[in-house]
């Protein structure tokens, strides 16, 4: 009898240890499950800003053709060229009647522009302008005849309101149709 008692609180004993060994797991488990919710509403956190910064975010994307009546000529003074064709204008920062770009937000800027003309001993040139300062200045000289295509793009910084432009200088011209050789598009790459 006195060793089954024996035995008994040995086994009494065993099950304390295992008891008291897992109530510290147990602890040790709650500590690190509470460490890991924390850890998940700081996460769930910044997934709502996240997308609650990319909703508010300005969208802005436009491209416009230049016109389908054909030959467009700048005559004795440079002219403002109007992409009067909107293809698309997403946030409306692109005039239509006025050919400016203006920036809605503090941010960098995509810009990209293709024109085309046919040329028999003549230059065809294209001015890119920010707010009324000349940024680039292509030209081509062709004499086939045939159709000839100016096409660049620039990576702008713009401060709200800053607008952007293409101008055609004096004695120029260029060619457009409905088949939209000469466009004009920008987006915004990120806001500052």
């Amino acid at each position: 009898m006195k060793q089954r008692l024996a035995v008994s609180e040995s086994k009494v004993e065993v099950l304390e240890a295992e008891y008291v060994a897992g109530r510290k797991e147990n602890a040790a488990q709650e500590a690190e499950l509470a460490v890991l919710k924390t850890r998940l509403a700081a996460t769930e956190t910044q997934v709502e800003h996240l997308e609650k910064e990319i909703k508010e975010a300005p969208k802005v994307a436009f491209s416009a053709a230049l016109t389908n009546s054909w030959f467009i000529e700048s005559g004795d003074n440079d002219l403002n060229l109007v992409f009067s064709r909107v293809i698309t204008n997403v946030g409306e920062s692109y005039s239509s009647t006025s050919g400016f770009f203006t920036a809605p937000v503090r941010g960098v800027y995509y810009f990209r522009f293709t024109v085309m003309d046919k040329l028999s001993s003549r230059y065809m040139d294209i001015r890119m302008h920010k707010n009324g300062q000349q940024l680039m200045w292509l030209y081509e000289y062709d004499t086939d005849g045939h159709e000839t295509y100016l096409s660049s793009g620039l990576t702008l910084q713009l401060e709200e309101g800053d607008v952007v432009n293409m101008v055609l200088p004096a004695g120029r011209r260029l060619y457009d149709s409905i088949n939209n050789h000469s466009i004009f598009s920008g987006f915004l790459l990120f806001p500052l």
